[in-house]
């Protein structure tokens, strides 16, 4: 399983653009309009999840996250029109744009957790 995550912050002036041109905006709220766009993302083959965030203190950054079973599928995607909106919006519209892409190693729930503290626990020579 891969993830990439995409931070933009966009010129203040442009936040709306931005919005809109992520979509084909027929609406300029922010909620229902990266509803629908991470919705045609969603439905690409091998999409395990794709969301868009905006920063609740600095209204025109934005993140987006995606979540993919396997590399081809994430390199398809990125070879998509969607990919391409976003991608060309952040670069006319944005003033800074960042982009990680990880896989993941292990994934769990608290047991997880409580096992990657314990090791680094005895990393560090603290007691557990």
């Amino acid at each position: 399983m891969l993830f990439y995550q995409i931070k933009i912050v966009i010129k203040p002036y442009k936040t709306d653009e931005f919005i809109k041109s992520t979509r084909s905006f027929k609406t300029d709220e922010f909620i229902k309009s990266t509803r629908s766009f991470a919705r045609k993302i969603r439905k690409e083959k091998g999409c395990l999840g794709y969301s868009v965030y905006r920063d609740s203190e600095k209204e025109n950054t934005f993140s987006v996250v995606g979540k993919w079973r396997t590399r081809p599928a994430m390199e398809k995607h990125f070879k998509t029109q969607n990919f391409e909106v976003l991608i060309g919006a952040a670069r006319v519209l944005g003033e800074t744009f960042e982009m990680n892409i990880a896989e993941v190693l292990k994934t769990g729930d608290f047991q997880l957790a409580r096992e990657q503290i314990a090791s680094q626990n005895k990393v560090h020579g603290e007691a557990g």
